[in-house]
């Protein structure tokens, strides 16, 4: 592998500024809900904040395909710190983070959050040989999962603290030996910027040698969007595949994000702990499928292993719907880590082999775009009343199946095609 160093930087940087991400996406809504008691407006903020992802995510994708992806990867991180840093400032002068404060690292959060991880694919695609396009997206399913893990467990401990003594958690008991006082939102936002400042010095240190030859594309960040659509347009099988394929990440983000509270009070009649269980089996399900999903359909296809991974998701799905059995949740959190996970490594990996690394970013954006519309569209349905009623959240979970059942058969008609995909430009 010629870029070894380079690949061995990037992960460490992307581990670092991933759990900055991470710690900020747990902590901002906790603050909201806990310390200023208006959950209402973090909903308001977040709706607005997905709304301006439809418009960034396309831009996005232009800067991506336009500058060297090194470039971005560093402003990236340079944003990030500014932001940060001056926030937390601004908290330790008034004593604490003003809630707009808050609301502008959420975005912003969430603005980097969009542009890294299509940018970290394009790069990767970019210094990686054909042949271990597998590797590269197994090792960064597996260093995302764990970064996860740590920054939900960091987050966690910063700002409920830990006393001495003995805790419960998940059925376990855990005896810490020592005591953590809560931190502030200031303190978090400090040690976040602090992290954007080390990935940002990690990125600025990488060498490489591009093994992807892209040329320089003239006009405004406009005409590079519709450059982009138009490869879509003279390629809609990669359309097609890419849409359907992002189905089971589509439902899952609205399952952790919305339903599984609902779900585990409601129909399960279980607690807070099982929540977090089921997040940890969850992240266990997903670096299982980083580590083993490539080499289980080197020899068999990938568009078989997605078709595989889909169809377990359907009956995942309604697993969900039809039992309370806890143990079953547990296992059934672990599969839906390995289906979401190893449908994420086996699509990524064959976008890099049928996607020019020219439009990779572009194309990537427009499949986040239109994913979030999906998960607009399917919270929407979920807020109904009827969703809401007694246990009637299970029919929430029965839609799920339905709609990955639904994308299934796009791939299955052309199945044949996609195994054997040539570009016609």
């Amino acid at each position: 592998m010629k870029n070894a160093r380079a690949y061995r930087l990037l992960f460490i940087a992307n581990a670092v500024s991933g759990l900055s991400q991470g710690i900020c996406m747990l902590a901002i809504p906790w603050y909201f809900s806990k310390i200023l008691g208006k959950p209402e407006l973090f909903g308001m903020m977040y709706a607005a904040t997905t709304f301006i992802m439809l418009f960034w995510g396309l831009y996005a994708g232009s800067l991506i395909d336009r500058f060297s992806r090194r470039h971005v990867f560093m402003a990236v991180n340079a944003f990030g710190l500014l932001l940060l840093g001056s926030v937390s400032a601004i908290g330790f002068y008034q004593g604490s983070v003003p809630a707009w404060g808050a609301m502008l690292v959420f975005a912003g959060t969430i603005l980097v959050y969009n542009i890294h991880y299509p940018a970290l694919y394009a790069f990767g695609q970019e210094i990686t040989e054909k042949q271990y396009y597998g590797r590269f997206t197994s090792w960064t399913e597996i260093i995302g999962q764990s970064t996860s893990i740590l920054s939900g467990s960091a987050a966690a401990l910063l700002l409920s603290g830990v006393s001495e003594g003995e805790h419960h958690f998940a059925g376990l008991t855990i005896n810490f030996p020592f005591e953590i006082k809560p931190w502030t939102l200031q303190e978090v936002f400090l040690t976040d910027a602090i992290t954007y400042l080390i990935g940002f010095f990690l990125i600025a240190l990488i060498r490489y040698e591009a093994i992807a030859i892209r040329h320089q594309e003239a006009g405004s960040a406009l005409d590079r969007i519709r450059t982009g659509m138009k490869f879509l347009k003279d390629n809609p099988l990669i359309f097609q595949f890419g849409n359907a394929s992002y189905a089971i990440f589509v439902v899952l983000l609205v399952t952790f994000q919305q339903l599984l509270p609902q779900y585990i009070d409601q129909h399960l009649h279980s607690g807070a702990g099982t929540y977090a269980f089921a997040e940890v089996m969850y992240s266990i399900g997903a670096m299982l499928a980083g580590v083993f999903m490539v080499w289980t359909f080197r020899k068999s296809g990938f568009i078989l292993g997605i078709t595989v991974m889909m169809g377990i998701t359907v009956l995942i799905y309604a697993l969900f719907a039809s039992s309370s059995n806890l143990l079953l949740f547990s296992i059934l959190c672990l599969l839906v880590g390995i289906t979401n996970a190893g449908t994420r490594v086996l699509r990524t990996t064959w976008l890099f082999q049928h996607v020019p690394n020219q439009s990779i970013g572009r194309v990537s954006s427009v499949f986040q775009t239109i994913n979030i519309l999906f998960r607009a569209g399917i919270s929407s349905l979920f807020a109904i009343p009827f969703f809401n009623r007694n246990d009637q959240i299970v029919y929430a979970f029965a839609v799920c199946a339905v709609f990955v059942g639904f994308w299934m058969i796009p791939i299955l008609r052309n199945y044949k095609k996609l195994a054997n995909f040539k570009m016609s430009s």
